[in-house]
Formats: C-alpha cells, sequence, structure tokens
C-alpha cells in the first residue's frame, strides 16, 4: 500500500512564511526597542503622567487655566476659580488679582498682599492647565496626542514623562515645531539628537518646550509595516520586534466586551 505524505495547505505555508519574515524583521528592529526600554521606560499610567498638573516653577498661568487657592488663616476664602478673559482671577475674598503670564508664586504673592498676611499662609495651585497645550505625532496612541503644557520642560524629559517615546520611534527622527503664532513671526523647526542627549549627555538639542509646541517622532519601518499586516500576524509580529503591548496599540480594533 502507498504512503502518502500530506503537504501543508495554503494557509498553512502562508503562517510558516510569516513566522520566517517575523523572525527575520524581528532582528532588524531590536536594537532600537532595547534602547528605548533601558532608557525610556513606558511610565505605568501616561495618561494620568501627561494630564496631571504638576507644573514648573516658571510655569506662566493663562486663560482658562483652572487654580486652586486656600488661606490658612480665612478657611472661608478658600476657592476654585479659572482665569477670566481679561486675564485676572475672579476672587470675592480677597479680590480679584492679575493671573494672566504670572507664576503661581507671584500670583500667590498677590493675594498675599491683599489679604495682609505673609506668603506662606496662602497657596495657590494648579488645578487644570488649559491655557496652552503640546501636540505629540509619532507611533502612539491615535497618532496624534494633545498634553497640556506645564512649562518649559526640556522636549526629551516631556516625552519620557508621557510616554510619548515608545519602541517603534525612529530616533534619528524627533523634531519640536514652534509655530510662533503668537509672537507674529515664522516657525521654527528643531532637530533633536536622541541617542546624544540620552547616552552621551549632551542636552544641547533637548529644546526646552513652549507652550503650543509640536513634537513629531518618526516611525520605523518595523511599526508601519505591523499596521498593515493581519491581525494574527500583526500580534505575534510586534511581539519579536518587541514593539508596543496590544493595549498600547492605535491601530489596533477595539475588543468586544465578553459575557
Amino acid at each position: 500500500m502507498e504512503v502518502r505524505t500530506a503537504t501543508p495547505g495554503p494557509s498553512r505555508r502562508v503562517q510558516t512564511c510569516g513566522a520566517l519574515v517575523l523572525a527575520i524583521l524581528g532582528a532588524a528592529g531590536c536594537a532600537d526597542t532595547q534602547f528605548l526600554r533601558r532608557t525610556c521606560p513606558t511610565p505605568a499610567n501616561p495618561k494620568l503622567a501627561g494630564e496631571r498638573p504638576a507644573p514648573t516653577a516658571a510655569y506662566q498661568v493663562g486663560c482658562p487655566d483652572v487654580l486652586e487657592v486656600t488661606f490658612l488663616d480665612h478657611p472661608d476664602w478658600d476657592a476654585v476659580g479659572v482665569v477670566d478673559v481679561d486675564g485676572r482671577l475672579p476672587l470675592e475674598q480677597p479680590g480679584p488679582v492679575r493671573a494672566d503670564g504670572r507664576t503661581l508664586a507671584e500670583i500667590r504673592a498677590d493675594l498675599a498682599a491683599l489679604a495682609r498676611c505673609e506668603p506662606d499662609r496662602v497657596t495657590v495651585s494648579l488645578a487644570a492647565a488649559r491655557s496652552a497645550h503640546v501636540i505629540v505625532y509619532g507611533p502612539i496612541r491615535g497618532r496624534a496626542r494633545i498634553v497640556p503644557y506645564q512649562g518649559p520642560e526640556p522636549v526629551l524629559d516631556f516625552l519620557k514623562r508621557v510616554g510619548g517615546l515608545p519602541p517603534g520611534s525612529k530616533l534619528n527622527q524627533v523634531y519640536v515645531v514652534r509655530p510662533n503664532v503668537a509672537a507674529a513671526a515664522k516657525p521654527q523647526v528643531f532637530r533633536v539628537n536622541v541617542a546624544a542627549v540620552l547616552v552621551d549627555g549632551d542636552p544641547r538639542t533637548n529644546v526646552r518646550l513652549q507652550g503650543d509646541d509640536q513634537v513629531y517622532i518618526g516611525e520605523t519601518k518595523q511599526s508601519s509595516l505591523s499596521r498593515v499586516l493581519p491581525d494574527w500576524l500583526g500580534t505575534a509580529y510586534r511581539r519579536v520586534t518587541g514593539l508596543l503591548p496590544d493595549d498600547w496599540w492605535p491601530f489596533s480594533k477595539p475588543r468586544r466586551p465578553t459575557g
């Protein structure tokens, strides 16, 4: 009796070829992935890290930022207020103060003067940063992300804090675009030398962000390719190449609720 060996069907052959492709291309994308995991670990909650008000001392308040004010000697004066279009923080007690373009420390000093107390008896904090934003474009959730501006932060410090420099980023294609609309000047483009900043400790290209800056991050070929692969192959490919975890992947289909 003749024994015939079954040949793999077309679907099986495709999957086998796909696995070989993963193995070949995976090796090509591991260097940048390992470098980013070592130098820019993803924060536990990138969304919270980006939206939590934690301004620098140089942060300048603007309309319509939300400020929380407390008075140790007059707790009945405590209030949460929105900076108005006229640039003032409208408080009933001890009265409105100019807030637009000023730091939290300067606003606190003015409020203390109105309340006739020492500045350390007054607390002024940023409850919500709404006056300016930084827009991040790149291999991140949704391809574009709007993050509240919290002060003149170095761009790579900012990206590490909000999780905007994940595996799949092209390290030689990181740029800061400054529109300069408010200054009525020409837009500026700054190239960030990521390797020089993170490896050599050279901060010269680590641009300090201004309100309404735009950050552009290039995407590796491995990351771009994973977006056009079928679902079964794309998931395996991302795991082999060390790209974004599935729950971070901006182009994945929403999961259907179970049960």
